[in-house]
């Protein structure tokens, strides 16, 4: 998947003891793309984009205010040292790379890719390279990012 240089995840095994680890990628990451509509026909999408949904409902199948079709991946599904970007390639790998295909989906629905990053301590990051911007706005694929941190404690500087 990524052949870039793995960032560790966790602090030296051999620091001295009370060692504060700041930095490094985000520890876990769940990306999806996101279909919704009033009118929307999961099958119909299912059928568009070639794949099955991790989740879809039609409006009101039993509550929904909005149809909804969403195909996730997370980091689960990839190997240890994926990032984010892996994860939002290897979710457009599984989808039709046809712009017509996108044009037609995203004048019909509203269409994105979410993306829930899931920290362990204070000062994670990541970054989207152009490519990948790219491969986004061909699509018509606008990118939404939400931050869950388990640790409140903010770094010393």
């Amino acid at each position: 998947m990524s052949t870039k240089r793995p960032i560790p995840r966790e602090p030296p095994a051999d620091g001295p003891e009370g060692t504060v680890w700041y930095g490094g990628p985000v520890d876990q990451w769940k990306v999806t793309l996101r279909v919704f509509g009033d009118d929307l026909d999961p099958d119909h999408i299912s059928t568009l984009l070639g794949c099955q949904p991790s989740s879809a409902r039609k409006k009101g199948d039993p509550y929904p205010r909005t149809g909804r079709w969403l195909l996730s991946f997370d980091s689960e599904d990839c190997g240890e040292n994926a990032d984010v970007e892996d994860g939002i390639k290897m979710l457009l790998e599984r989808l039709p790379p046809n712009g017509s295909t996108w044009s037609s989906l995203t004048s019909q629905y509203r269409v994105d890719v979410s993306c829930g990053l899931f920290l362990a301590s204070s000062n994670r990051g990541f970054g989207l390279s152009s490519e990948l911007s790219g491969l986004l706005s061909e699509r018509n694929l606008d990118v939404g990012f939400d931050l869950y941190a388990t640790s409140a404690t903010p770094p010393p500087y």
